[in-house]
């Protein structure tokens, strides 16, 4: 999950509706993944992205509910199932992931946190796939940044693997609210050369109660090759 501040529990991110419709769906920027891991603690997350009917394509939704459990606080494991749906359509489950994210040196302890999270991913057909992200992040009093690289490989075919980035900054207006900015693009891949950039505000629930922290962005291309904006709505509960 996406490390917040104190002051920020959750945000969003929003991604790119591609420039053709054989491409729709294609090309989103990846969630950014910070090193926030608590021993017991269960989170729940569930992610809602619409991209925008356009260029003779479908308006589609993408829900990707997560649960992740904190084994110890460097070490966490969950389940990630994602599905899809076309306007007209039904929700399908397109994709299930299991992952494990291990912080090897954790964000409070040092300027810099690094560590890494890794998924299995396997779709419909049970062809596997997997992601892994490389993580750093610092955590300051106000201040939050992420970075992330990306290696992925598409269930059933890992003969080419693709690299993206995410950076992320937070900045925290007080107690429950931030404001910040978010960046992603993919490096190789069928998608390389896709660039997006797009703001972030984030809200933190009150201390008890089911209400969940939330968080919204919406992102723009910054290429020819990027597709058109998208937006994402994310609610995180933690117990």
């Amino acid at each position: 999950m996406t490390r917040r501040s104190n002051l920020s529990a959750a945000m969003a991110s929003v991604l790119l509706l591609c420039a053709s419709p054989a491409l729709a769906g294609e090309g989103r920027v990846d969630q950014a993944e910070g090193l926030e891991i608590e021993a017991d603690a269960l989170e729940i997350e569930f992610q809602t992205i619409f991209v925008p009917a356009g260029n003779g394509a479908k308006g589609e939704w993408k829900f990707a509910p997560t649960i992740e459990y904190g084994l110890s606080d460097a070490l966490s494991v969950g389940l990630e199932f994602e599905f899809e749906k076309e306007s007209g359509e039904p929700a399908l489950l397109t994709e299930i992931g299991v992952q494990a994210k291990l912080a090897l040196i954790s964000p409070e302890d040092a300027p810099v946190g690094l560590g890494f999270q890794s998924s299995l991913i396997f779709d419909r057909s049970a062809d596997v796939g997997f992601e892994t992200y490389i993580i750093a992040e610092h955590d300051g009093e106000k201040i939050d940044v992420i970075g992330n690289l990306v290696i992925s490989a598409e269930p059933g075919d890992w003969s080419e693997l693709s690299a993206s980035y995410v950076g992320r900054l937070d900045h925290a207006i007080d107690d429950r609210y931030a404001l910040g900015l978010e960046s992603g693009g993919e490096l190789s891949g069928e998608t390389k050369g896709r660039h997006w950039l797009g703001p972030v505000f984030s809200m933190s629930p009150k201390e008890g109660g089911l209400v969940p922290a939330v968080e919204f962005s919406i992102f723009a291309p910054l290429t020819g090759k990027t597709p058109d904006v998208q937006m994402k709505l994310e609610l995180d509960w933690e117990f």
